[in-house]
């Protein structure tokens, strides 16, 4: 394990008041084998926060859209943000929920750009994955991933989803990658660059 893995791992048991086994570390490959660890020391039951929030944020996205459009979980982002007000909407919504959503990117505004940043024809690199190709539900997970401070009491936890949640937060914080980039079957080496 690298120092960057050794630096996350002891995050998270700092976070969660845990401790987990050198040689079980030794066996975290995915973001999925760490919330695993995770979940076995911690006691939880099986309501999910998800649904608790769905409402609250349906809710402040109606007001602030004035979409009329039906909002369900598997509702794509953009049937009910307009393209042409989508960053004023997004602030507002943001101000209304007093919580951090996900960054927009070029790609939310364009979706004709090139996934790549190519000078003289060679790619240098890979542009940030536009938000916007979301759905309703993934929208929820990030913004509760990016404020589980805020919405999470650790020392209550309800179910396995938060703990997910909190580790992909904190997975975005030590690693710097948005949390809509980061999946449960993402290797910590090779998919998120964790050493």
């Amino acid at each position: 394990m690298g120092l960057d893995s050794v630096e996350l791992i002891v995050t998270v048991e700092k976070t969660f008041k845990i401790d987990i086994p050198d040689q079980e570390c030794e066996q975290i490959y995915t973001v999925q084998d760490l919330i695993n660890a995770v979940t076995k020391r911690i006691s939880h039951q099986n309501n999910t926060r998800k649904e608790l929030l769905f409402n609250r944020i349906k809710n402040a996205i109606l007001e602030t859209t004035s979409s009329t459009a039906t909002i369900g979980l598997k509702t794509p982002i953009m049937d009910v943000f307009k393209l042409s007000n989508l960053a004023f909407q997004w602030k507002d919504l943001e101000r209304s929920l007093q919580l951090t959503l996900p960054e927009l990117v070029p790609l939310d505004f364009n979706d004709k750009l090139d996934t790549h940043v190519k000078v003289l024809g060679l790619k240098i690199f890979k542009r940030k994955s536009p938000i916007t190709k979301g759905n309703i539900g993934e929208l929820i997970d990030w913004i509760i991933s990016l404020n589980y401070q805020k919405i999470i009491d650790i020392s209550g936890l309800i179910s396995e989803y938060d703990i997910q949640r909190i580790v992909i937060g904190i997975v975005s914080d030590c690693v710097g990658l948005p949390v809509n980039e980061i999946e449960l079957h993402h290797a910590m080496t090779t998919d998120l660059g964790i050493d």
